[in-house]
Order: structure tokens, then sequence, then C-alpha cells
């Protein structure tokens, strides 16, 4: 297998980040963002064409570093060893660790405490993960504004859970939701809190502290506002979307102001966010925060890396 250092040698890359690579570090190569049902049944037949395919044009498009959130059919895992083939560098968690009967099927495996994470965690291990990813909390609700899906781990389990990783050499990537959520995580350990929707200044504050990298993944939301079809679709919940949307943008321009590493992660592969094209929408929406696009590129870069757990930018020039 080539190494980080081989495969971008392969690359050629220029001597500037911003016109030679991007970095997402949130994607889901097992989802498409158009239909994930017909897209994961094509994997589990072994038709590895469209990954090879989606990754080809992320190399086309110069989005060289990904870090994808983890599957519970092992496909992120099948995408790094031909992205690897390809040049790209590609973090796999394996698998991400959700609470048994709590949201997550899709994305891991499910532990019901302590004892049986020790179990699954041996087993991440083995399939080399580059990083944990832990789900604590459920979606946002676009019935209710404010109002997010329960909190899944106590703060013994994640703490646990973190250190265990931790003691392992792997950062840890935080799906969380609310403000105690995002306070759990990072007083736990987290290195990156992914989503952070409804976070107060409380919870930034204490990310700055801590040196914690924030996620915010805006594609999501901000995708279905522009597009018809699914302002249609969301209709009823159009107004509640916006709301949650336009106050996400506030928390991260004040994120900004704070000293919060903040990294590009598009979330492609939720609904209506396409692969490759998904980076390019984050960027676009995190302008919104009033952020010019060279600082989105050159955020995208260094905390991108960061938040992957590379620490020596040298080896890219």
């Amino acid at each position: 297998m080539l190494t980080e250092r081989g495969s971008l040698g392969l690359l050629k890359m220029r001597q500037n980040w911003d016109d030679s690579m991007f970095v997402d570090c949130h994607i889901h190569v097992s989802l498409d963002g158009k239909d994930s049902k017909k897209w994961r049944r094509l994997i589990l037949e072994k038709n590895y064409e469209p990954i090879k395919d989606i990754l080809n044009l992320y190399k086309k498009k110069n989005i060289l570093i990904l870090r994808d959130g983890g599957d519970n059919l092992g496909i992120s895992r099948v995408a790094r060893d031909i992205a690897t083939s390809l040049g790209i560098i590609y973090k796999s968690p394996g698998w991400a660790i959700y609470k048994k009967g709590k949201y997550g099927t899709f994305l891991g495996k499910p532990v019901s405490g302590i004892d049986d994470f020790k179990n699954v965690f041996a087993e991440i291990l083995k399939v080399r993960a580059d990083h944990l990813k832990v789900i604590l909390t459920g979606l946002v609700d676009f019935d209710c504004y404010g109002k997010v899906g329960e909190i899944a781990f106590s703060k013994q389990e994640l703490t646990y859970i973190v250190q265990s990783a931790k003691e392992k050499g792997l950062p840890v990537m935080i799906h969380a939701n609310s403000a105690l959520g995002v306070r759990m995580a990072v007083e736990a350990g987290a290195d990156t809190i992914e989503h952070g929707y409804f976070v107060t200044e409380e919870e930034l504050h204490l990310m700055a502290e801590r040196d914690v990298i924030w996620v915010p993944t805006l594609a999501p939301l901000g995708n279905i506002l522009e597009n018809d079809r699914f302002r249609r679709l969301y209709s009823k919940q159009i107004k509640v979307i916006q709301r949650i949307f336009d106050e996400h943008l506030k928390a991260v321009k004040r994120a900004l102001s704070l000293g919060v590493k903040v990294a590009v992660g598009s979330d492609s592969g939720s609904s209506g966010v396409h692969h490759v094209q998904g980076f390019f929408d984050e960027v676009r929406h995190l302008k919104k925060c009033g952020i010019y696009e060279k600082e989105i590129y050159k955020m995208a870069f260094e905390n991108g890396l960061k938040a992957l757990g590379i620490d020596d930018k040298s080896q890219f020039f």
C-alpha cells in the first residue's frame, strides 16, 4: 500500500494549496445523494465501478484528501483501497459507533454499553481504522425548531469510548447536535464536532479553548433551500429549515470570530448533496458567513489536514 507521501508524489502537486488540492473532511461514499438505496445495492453486488468513477471525479477536481463518516457495509474501506491506487488520501473509520436502538443503523455498528464497545472496537482496530466515528445524537427535527434526536451515550460511556481511541492514536469525530450534545463531545475529548446544530456561545468558547475543530456541514440544509424540488417536498417545514440554517450560519460566523477552527466537510452522499459538487456547495454556503473564498480554501486545507490527523504539511510541497 502506498504511503501518504508516496501517493501524493504520484500527483505531482503544485506549490500552493489554493491551486493544487482540497480537503473534504466529511463524506459518505456509501450514499450518492440521489438514490442511495440503488447505490448501496450496486455495491452489495460488488460492483465497485461507481465508487471508482466518483473517486476519479474527486481527483479531477483536485479534491485529493477525503475523510469518510463510515457505513455498515464496509464500503468506505473498499473506497480507501481504490483511492490509494488513484493517489488519493482517503481516511475511513471502518464503520461508525452508535448506541443500540438509536440513530445510526446505516452508518455503522451498534453498541449497548462499554463492554459491547470493547468487542466492536477490537474489530475496528483489525480493519485499520484511520479514526473513530461516534454518533452521539440523532438528527435535526425539521418540524420543530431546536429539537434534535436524543443523546445516546452517557457521559461515562462517551468518555471511555473517546479515551480508548486516543490510547490507540485514533482521532475522534463525533456527530453531535444541540448545545448539550456538543458540550458532552468536547468535554469527552472529541477532535472534531460534526454538524453541531444549535450550538451556543458557551460551547464555541469551549471548542476554541480546547482546540476542537468544527465541521458544520452547511450543504445538506443549504441545498434544500436552493432546490425547488426539495422546497416542494419540505413545503410544510421550509420555514423551520430556513431558520435553522440562518442560525447555523450565524454560529459559524461567531465561531470564527472566537478562534474556533472550522473545517470544510460537505456531508456528500446525504440527500441533495452530490459527491464532488458537495465540496463546492459547502464553500459557497460558507461564503454566506462573510468569508472570502480564498480564505475558505485555505481554511479547508489547513484545518482539514488537522482534522484528519495529518500534522506535517511540508510533505505536500
